[in-house]
């Protein structure tokens, strides 16, 4: 009993550091993405991956979409973007997509899911591969482009 107050207790504290948040989701959707990030983080990025073996950006978000909220997104960032309605940074909600401009992409293009708190996941790049980052770093407020909302 106390192993299992415990794991809950660590479990617990450990969404919040990472600033998982279900504002503006329904509980459901809610424990589906915060399990669904835990199973991936630190997946290895692969261009045109789409399993654990490795995944990219545009791959990940889409399937975060079709796991957790049964919608379709588009196969790369740039169909995402089109496929998603423009929003100010300022009201980003979770679930949002937000586009970053990339030198390292082949395409120009970079994505992840806005999870709150100014955090987003994305399958960064291959020495880091899936993650959590910040809005705030310097690189990603640099390269923002955009944020899209599928509706």
């Amino acid at each position: 009993m106390k192993e299992t107050i415990k794991l809950i207790l660590i479990f617990g504290t450990l969404m919040l550091l990472l600033g998982f948040s279900c504002f503006g989701q329904n509980q459901t959707d809610s424990v589906n993405l915060d399990a669904f990030i835990k199973d991936w983080l630190g997946v290895r990025y692969r261009l045109g991956g789409s399993t654990k073996r490795g995944i990219d950006c545009s791959q990940f978000t889409k399937k975060i979409y079709q796991v957790v909220y049964n919608k379709r997104l588009g196969k790369n960032c740039a169909e995402q973007w089109n496929q998603t309605k423009r929003i100010p940074k300022d009201s980003l909600k979770v679930s949002d997509i937000v586009f970053f401009r990339s030198r390292q992409s082949p395409s120009g293009w970079h994505c992840g899911l806005y999870i709150g708190d100014n955090r987003f996941v994305h399958a960064a790049n291959r020495a880091e591969g899936v993650k959590i980052s910040s809005l705030d770093e310097p690189k990603y407020k640099r390269a923002y482009k955009g944020s899209g909302r599928l509706n």
